[in-house]
């Protein structure tokens, strides 16, 4: 069976400039599968570049930034693609573009495809010791913020609400941090003027 992490992928623009994305990737030694929208920048790098760098981090703020949000981060260069290192990953992977396979012509919307890599370089800064439910709180919220379009307002208000209840009982200043972002941008984004919050009534 095939595992999907959920990592920052980092992809270079036309004039250079990095793009951070949040994004579950197939997992594998050899081969990572990058499944962007075919409507995303990151898509749009990929098949121009045919590089990128997938990074995992245990930061969850940087990851719901960059699922939500056009924010850069410190980062470094690459040493095997032409791209960058997430400055605050646990370890990396340098990916290049070895096929592309599209959505089927009948799926919905811009479809997702799968961008099948080679690893040809990465490395390690520290040990990545997992996410406690807090962090676990915060990237699914993340993941469901990003797809406000797309599902029910209400189930994923409701989830969210769940979900910052969980980060206020188990979280750090990090974790409330992130989802305090998480918040103001739901917000934003349904002119609901501010989302409760999981411990309010």
């Amino acid at each position: 069976m095939s595992v999907v992490i959920e990592t920052v992928v980092t992809t270079l623009d036309e004039s250079g400039e990095p793009n951070f994305a949040a994004m579950g990737v197939v997992w594998g030694a050899e081969t990572l599968t990058i499944r962007p929208f075919t409507n995303t920048r990151t898509y749009r790098n990929l098949t121009r570049t045919g590089e990128a760098v997938i990074n995992v981090t245990d930061n969850v703020l940087i990851f719901a930034k960059s699922a939500l949000s056009r924010e850069r981060f410190d980062c470094t260069p690459a040493a095997r693609v032409r791209g960058v290192v997430l400055r605050d990953t646990c370890y990396w992977r340098e990916v290049s573009v070895k096929e592309v396979v599209l959505p089927r012509g009948d799926a919905p919307g811009a479809g997702q495809a799968d961008v099948v890599t080679q690893v040809v370089g990465g490395g390690e800064v520290r040990q990545f010791d997992g996410l406690c439910r807090a962090k676990h709180a915060v990237v699914e919220a993340s993941i469901l913020a990003s797809r406000l379009r797309f599902l029910p307002r209400d189930e994923i208000l409701g989830e969210l609400i769940r979900l910052d209840a969980l980060v206020e009982k188990t979280g750090g200043p990090e974790e409330r941090e992130a989802m305090e972002f998480i918040r103001a941008h739901v917000a934003k984004k349904t002119s609901i003027g501010r989302l409760v919050r999981g411990g309010e009534r």
